[in-house]
């Protein structure tokens, strides 16, 4: 049996869209989101361009579908405060870890480095980007409060996610310029940097 044509309509709606942003996502890595058009989307996945703009108004509308899943998957934002609900400090410390290691991010580093670059021509792209460093922030500092809390430590601890997420970026960088150098030395000091600045904001005083 075709299971897509027995699926109800809302399911083949889904496939379709998964159909649209998987190409999408494929032509933007390979050629840039500036150069990749709706017609090439639609050659691609064998959707038609009329479906394709009933599916999704623009082209910056599958980007946003597709930082939403990456963000979703990057951030695993369920299972960090699920681990910050129980004071689960390690799971936590985990979770900082793999945010930091671009490779463990390899499937979604190449495009996220072309939405960066285009979000600095395009208003809509900056606007996701913008979004996504938000949702970023606020989950970091929600697992940085379990690591050293303290309304004292409010202040430092914005400085440090900045500096956790200008640090991860660097490295997600680095690794796309030199994809065959082991990063895990790096990594491994960028780790150390972070632990040092939570140990010095939990050595702090109180009043």
């Amino acid at each position: 049996m075709d299971t897509q044509c027995s699926a109800t309509p809302r399911d083949r709606a889904d496939i379709r869209r998964h159909r649209i942003i998987d190409a999408a996502r494929t032509l933007f890595i390979e050629n840039g989101f500036h150069a990749t058009g709706v017609a090439q989307i639609a050659r691609a996945s064998g959707v038609a361009v009329g479906q394709i703009y009933r599916d999704f108004e623009a082209k910056e509308d599958i980007v946003a579908q597709i930082v939403a899943t990456d963000c979703a998957k990057i951030m695993a934002r369920e299972s960090l405060f699920a681990a910050i609900s129980e004071g689960d400090a390690a799971t936590v410390r985990t979770w900082i870890a793999q945010f930091v290691d671009p490779v463990k991010q390899i499937d979604t580093q190449q495009l996220f480095a072309e939405i960066v670059a285009e979000s600095a021509r395009n208003v809509r792209i900056a606007a996701i980007f913008d979004e996504t460093r938000c949702e970023f922030s606020s989950s970091m500092l929600a697992a940085l409060a379990l690591l050293a809390p303290g309304d004292h430590l409010a202040d430092q601890r914005r400085l440090l996610a900045d500096l956790v997420m200008m640090l991860s970026l660097g490295l997600k960088q680095h690794h796309l310029v030199r994809p065959g150098e082991d990063m895990q030395p790096l990594i491994a000091r960028v780790l150390t940097i972070i632990d040092d600045e939570i140990a010095t904001m939990r050595a702090l005083p109180t009043g």
